[in-house]
């Protein structure tokens, strides 16, 4: 391909870019994406069950522009994205929102389910580090929690992963119905916790 034709594609490309982002996306109605966005904001704020999954995603997408620093929007398209199957696409995303916030718990848990996903359930050395960070972050996160002594006694380091169980046990309240739960798997990695008294 000569030069010249190289440039000419390139400025078409430029121009068609261009053009989508001043009229839309596809699936959309025909309205310049300022407009578009200005509906689907008042639809969010009155009826946001109305809106289809292509129009969050497009909401989401205008967010991350106007909130570069914020690590919800980015977490909330690795959900949607997640839902659609498209778990590489989810962790990219949740990868974005943790690159924004590090400690964001949500996107913490997000990702290290996806990778536990993609390992076809085996909770790997990655997924429970996060998991581990999110449950150390908010110790509501018991399923993060439980999730991360598991992998620690999938990789063998059951002292660790008894440890674990064993804190967050206790942690729990005395009438919370996870405590029956926890008893099994304590037992399955090393001994039963002591009667409470």
């Amino acid at each position: 391909m000569k030069p010249v034709n190289i440039i000419i594609l390139g400025s078409c490309l430029a121009l068609g870019a261009a053009g989508y982002f001043m009229i839309g996306k596809p699936g959309m109605a025909d309205q310049p994406m300022a407009e578009r966005q200005a509906e689907l904001i008042e639809r969010v704020r009155t009826d946001p069950e109305s809106l289809t999954e292509a129009e969050m995603l497009s909401r989401l997408e205008q967010a991350v522009i106007d909130k570069p620093e914020d690590p919800q929007p980015h977490y909330f398209i690795g959900e949607i994205l997640r839902t659609k199957g498209r778990t590489e696409d989810a962790v990219r995303a949740y990868q974005s929102a943790l690159r924004r916030d590090q400690d964001f718990v949500p996107a913490l848990v997000g990702l290290a389910d996806v990778l536990t996903q993609l390992s076809e359930g085996a909770i790997g050395p990655d997924a429970t580090r996060l998991y581990a960070r999110a449950y150390e972050l908010d110790e509501t996160q018991v399923s993060a929690g439980m999730r991360a002594a598991m992998g620690a006694a999938q990789a063998g380091e059951q002292e660790k992963a008894e440890q674990a169980m064993r804190y967050i046990y206790s942690r729990l309240p005395e009438d919370d119905p996870r405590r029956e739960r926890f008893r099994p798997m304590i037992e399955a990695i090393g001994q039963a916790p002591p009667e409470a008294e």
